[in-house]
């Protein structure tokens, strides 16, 4: 059975209709409930070679061990290579919130043994950092 150019025009655009509408209100909805849930950050890293990158993994991975045994409100803590780049690195932190992000992570003894190492790294020109910050959004 062949159904007609129009009708299938008009169901497309119906179900467009509703696709963007009921997005809207779900977003609004979900933003008007709830929007300070947790505390994420984003970033990503871009090395200028791959032996910079290891050097950066390897302190890193000593914050995050820390993190992992010390800091049970830190509940994602990860380092993501692209599968794209060599040189691309994402990072991917969730915190219960935004003041133990402030407060507890970045006052530890890990971090501070951590940050100088990274902003050598950024300051000599071997690595940039791009990303955002934000609350998490309850979506439940």
């Amino acid at each position: 059975m062949k159904v007609p150019r129009d009708v299938l025009l008009l169901a497309a655009g119906a179900l467009a209709a509703f696709g963007v509408l009921s997005a809207g209100t779900w977003t609004h909805r979900q933003l008007s409930q709830s929007p300070k849930v947790g505390w994420a950050l984003i970033v990503q890293l871009r090395f200028k070679d791959i032996s910079v990158r290891d050097e950066f993994l390897s302190f890193w991975t000593v914050l995050a061990r820390y993190v992992r045994d010390n800091e049970p409100f830190t509940t994602l803590f990860q380092a993501i290579q692209s599968d794209k780049d060599p040189l691309l690195v994402i990072v991917d932190e969730r915190y219960t919130s935004k003041d133990l992000y402030t407060g507890a992570h970045r006052s530890s003894a890990a971090f501070a043994e951590f940050r100088p190492k990274m902003k050598k790294l950024q300051d000599e020109g071997q690595l940039e950092v791009t990303g955002e910050s934000g609350f998490a959004i309850d979506l439940a």
